[in-house]
C-alpha cells in the first residue's frame, strides 16, 4: 500500500526566506524588514554607478516610511549634482578589492542635501559601497529624527546585517542583469517573444528588471519618464505580461 503524499512548508530560516525575495518587488520591503532586526532605519535606497570614468548613478530599489516620490524627487537632485555624483564614485572608489566600505554620516550646515534631510526629518545615514567591475553600487540607510542619533550598540548591530544586505543587492543586480539574462540579450539572440521589442523597449525592460524605477530608467537613458512609461506598457503588451515581477520571471525562464 502506497504510503498518502504530505505537504510540508519550506524550511527556510529568516535569512533563506530574505534571500528568496532577491528577484521579486517584495525585495525592499523584506530587506529593510531584515533591517530594522538590529536597529531602526526609516528608508534604504540603493544606486547603481555603472562606469565610475563617467558616473551618472541610478536609483536601483528601495524601500521604507517615505513614499516613492521623496526617493524620486530627491534622487533626481542628488545625482544631477556634479559634487554629488563624484562622492558616489569616492566612496565605491575607498572600497577594498572584494570588500566593502561601510561609514555614518549626516550632512553639514553648507551641503546640498542639507535642507532635503531637515525638511524630511532625516537626522542621519549610514553609507555602504563596493566596486563591481568597472562600477560599483552605494547603499544608503537613512535614521529618521524621531528616532534619535544612533548608538554604539546600533552601530555594532548594523555592521553586523548591513553587508549581508549589501551583498544581496548585488545579487539582484547580477542575477537579473547580467548580459545572458537580459530582455537586450534576448532579443539580440533571437530568443522569442523578446524579437518583438525594439531596442528601446528591450533597454527599458532591462532596468525595470533590475529594479531600476521609471525616474532612474530616464535618467539612465536620457528620456522622459513619461516615455519610460509609454516604452514598458508596449513591451508588456508585447511580451504578454503584466509586471516587473512577471518581467523577471520570463526572462530567467529563458535564460541560457
Amino acid at each position: 500500500m502506497n504510503d498518502s503524499p504530505t505537504t510540508s512548508p519550506l524550511p527556510r530560516d529568516p535569512v533563506a526566506a530574505l534571500v528568496a525575495t532577491v528577484p521579486t518587488d517584495g525585495f525592499g520591503a523584506a530587506l529593510l524588514a531584515h533591517i530594522r532586526t538590529q536597529a531602526e532605519i526609516a528608508n534604504f535606497g540603493a544606486f547603481l554607478v555603472p562606469d565610475l570614468s563617467n558616473p551618472q548613478p541610478v536609483l536601483s530599489v528601495w524601500s521604507g516610511q517615505m513614499s516613492d516620490y521623496w526617493f524620486n524627487v530627491n534622487a533626481r537632485r542628488i545625482t544631477s549634482h556634479d559634487t554629488l555624483r563624484r562622492d558616489f564614485v569616492e566612496r565605491i572608489r575607498r572600497a577594498p578589492p572584494g570588500g566593502l566600505v561601510i561609514d555614518r554620516w549626516h550632512p553639514p550646515a553648507d551641503d546640498p542635501r542639507a535642507p532635503i534631510y531637515a525638511r524630511d526629518r532625516v537626522i542621519e545615514r549610514v553609507s555602504v559601497a563596493s566596486r563591481t567591475g568597472r562600477g560599483g553600487f552605494v547603499s544608503f540607510y537613512l535614521r529618521g529624527e524621531q528616532s534619535g542619533w544612533l548608538t554604539a550598540t546600533d552601530m555594532d548591530r548594523l555592521h553586523t546585517v548591513l553587508p549581508l544586505a549589501h551583498e544581496l543587492i548585488g545579487l539582484r543586480h547580477r542575477l537579473i542583469g547580467t548580459s545572458d539574462s537580459t530582455a537586450s540579450g534576448l532579443r539580440d539572440r533571437a530568443v522569442d517573444p523578446f524579437t518583438a521589442l525594439s531596442t528601446r523597449e528591450a533597454e527599458v525592460c532591462d532596468h525595470a528588471a533590475r529594479g531600476v524605477s521609471v525616474a532612474g530608467t530616464a535618467v539612465a537613458l536620457g528620456v522622459s519618464e513619461n516615455s519610460v512609461r509609454t516604452l514598458r506598457k508596449r513591451a508588456w503588451r508585447k511580451l504578454g505580461i503584466g509586471s516587473a515581477t512577471q518581467l523577471t520571471a520570463l526572462v530567467l525562464a529563458n535564460r541560457s
